[in-house]
């Protein structure tokens, strides 16, 4: 029923139906370096084996515990190899997650501030009905998207 309002690339939102929102990527860092998985193979899939064959082998101890590495487990709140997301629902961890994340852009990024102010919010309210009302974009900016679809 609506377009969406990303506008094309290199245009600032107009408040057109198709163009109410504009951004331009900056760059990406990937979770495994956030997290500390160097290789996630290993640690999802070959750990747990190598560990078995290690233990089978002799070179550790035979009360040793293999466990399966997971990045989170609802059941303890907690990681299996891994403390990154220990925690998950905690307000200050999840601050401690923000802030490296956004110290980890800034490594990768130097060019880029590490925060960007919010935009302002222009929400008040719902209106009584607003859901249900007819659609009517009379006098709203004229746009390709409708014209062809309509």
């Amino acid at each position: 029923r609506m377009p969406g309002g990303h506008c094309k690339k290199g245009k600032n939102a107009t408040g057109e139906p198709d163009c109410t929102y504009a951004y331009e990527e900056a760059g990406e860092i990937f979770l495994n370096d956030l997290v500390g998985i160097e290789d996630y193979n290993e640690f999802w899939n070959a750990s747990y084996t190598k560990c078995a064959r290690e233990k089978a082998e002799g070179k550790l101890p035979r009360d040793h515990e293999c466990r399966h590495q997971k990045e989170y487990d609802p059941r303890t709140d907690k990681g299996v190899g891994t403390d990154f997301w220990n925690g998950k629902l905690d307000i200050d961890k999840c601050t401690e997650r923000m802030d490296k994340a956004r110290k980890l852009f800034k490594e990768k990024f130097p060019e880029f501030p590490e925060h960007l102010d919010e935009p302002a919010c222009e929400f008040d309210m719902y209106y009584d009905g607003e859901f249900s009302w007819k659609v009517n974009h009379t006098g709203a900016k004229k746009s390709e998207w409708w014209e062809d679809r309509m």
